[in-house]
């Protein structure tokens, strides 16, 4: 699946960060714990924490997550309350919980705090509970779930997986005993100095929808377009390299980021082009280059072929043509289907951005033969498009280049964007 799984699954493709804690750039983190879970298989279970936000950004959020691993290396329960409307987390210590079911072949399960953006977030008091035969619940000893012990002797670790540890450069974790839900010691997580929720960014309306941008450095235009479920913070790997040569145009699609959306009209990504040709015309860009990742691609293919005058050069890293492109689009269907289920309508723009990806776009191969823009067609080897279908699009377009970059994933620009930056920049400069 494509970009909306790193926003509403918390990411569960991590990053291919080695155990030396290599510093990354990212808008959210998570610091978790990791418990073997084989002898509940089945089992009801709780986690439970205690939350406080301090002063935080309006588009700061904090959270409980908790995913079961099995052992065949799939996923199988996974919740992150971040952006469940009816668990908001305010500036009270208030007892948060997620309640699920252990999988049959559960080997692991990992739980903890989620943040996403600029503030000061806490957190107290984690919990593990497993409901017996009899019904009764009994807790499961965790270690330093108060946090009372000093961060080097414990289990906690700043990631999602064990065997990734990372450590994001936006992000300092503390224990604080400034304040607690108990009077003791709490986890502090301080977020700082992330793009696109700095509230000094623009907006510019367009087809009944306010999209938000953020414009970095001078020169020829770049315009970086994001993918399906993420926002401008996506780029953050990216701005300080090329700002030093082009003037970096960064906008949230609309209903991501800080783009509002219009439920009233369906979401394809012909509409989010349109949405861009119309965006570059307010802010008095007639022509840019385009760089789109995922669902960015897609919309940056479309661009070259509605409205090439506006299209320099283009790269389109992991994008697809039409649905069948994608790895697991029965994985994707699947979760269409747990989303509707009982939806009351806070799932509403989740649905419209996996239906996006279900049914759209309706693209042939040759379709792309009309592109004129120089354009560089990028994946990785373990991308989640399949790579026979990204080396059609290359073989369509005439004179473009492609890269597929071996042991690269669908997060190559976030996982290894010194190597990506340099062969963007080549192609760029070429």
């Amino acid at each position: 699946m494509k970009y909306i799984l790193h926003f509403l699954l918390l990411f569960v493709v991590s990053s291919t960060i080695s155990q030396n804690k290599k510093a990354i750039l990212k808008d959210w983190t998570a610091y978790s714990q990791t418990i073997n879970v084989s002898k509940f298989e089945g089992a009801e279970f709780k986690v439970s924490a205690y939350l406080k936000n301090g002063k935080v950004n309006s588009k700061g959020k904090s959270a409980l997550w908790v995913r079961v691993d099995k052992n065949d290396n799939t996923t199988g329960f996974f919740r992150n309350d971040a952006y469940d409307k009816s668990k908001k987390v305010t500036n009270e210590w208030k007892k948060f919980e997620i309640v699920g079911k252990i999988d049959s072949s559960a080997q692991t399960l990992t739980f903890g705090a989620f943040c996403q953006g600029n503030g000061d977030f806490y957190f107290d008091n984690f919990q593990f509970q497993i409901k017996e035969t009899s019904g009764k619940w009994k807790l499961i000893k965790l270690e330093n779930g108060s946090f009372e012990k000093n961060r080097a002797n414990d289990s906690w670790f700043e990631g999602i997986r064990k065997n990734k540890i990372v450590n994001v450069q936006q992000f300092n974790i503390i224990y604080t005993k400034e304040t607690s839900s108990d009077g003791k010691t709490a986890l502090q997580i301080t977020g700082k100095n992330i793009i696109g929720n700095n509230e000094n960014g623009k907006y510019v309306n367009v087809n009944n929808v306010d999209l938000y941008y953020e414009i970095y450095g001078e020169g020829e235009p770049l315009l970086l377009l994001h993918g399906n479920g993420q926002s401008i913070s996506a780029f953050m790997n990216q701005i300080d390299f090329f700002s030093k040569r082009f003037k970096v145009i960064l906008v949230d699609c609309r209903g991501r980021g800080n783009s509002s959306f219009d439920y009233n009209k369906e979401l394809t990504y012909t509409l989010e082009a349109n949405d861009i040709s119309l965006f570059l015309e307010k802010i008095g860009i007639k022509k840019t280059h385009i760089f789109g990742w995922s669902d960015g691609g897609i919309i940056g293919l479309i661009m070259a072929m509605k409205y090439p005058e506006k299209v320099n050069k283009l790269i389109a890293m992991g994008a697809n043509i039409n649905p069948q492109g994608l790895k697991d689009l029965d994985g994707m269907f699947n979760t269409i289907k747990e989303l509707e289920k009982g939806n009351d309508g806070k799932n509403d723009l989740f649905i419209s951005l996996y239906k996006l990806m279900a049914y759209y776009p309706k693209l042939n191969y040759d379709d792309l033969k009309v592109i004129k823009a120089k354009t560089l067609i990028m994946a990785g080897d373990r991308d989640v498009i399949k790579n026979v279908h990204t080396i059609k699009m290359y073989e369509a377009i005439k004179g473009a280049q492609l890269a597929i970059l071996p042991n690269e994933t669908h997060y190559f620009p976030e996982e290894n964007p010194s190597f990506f930056n340099e062969l963007v920049l080549k192609f760029l400069s070429e």
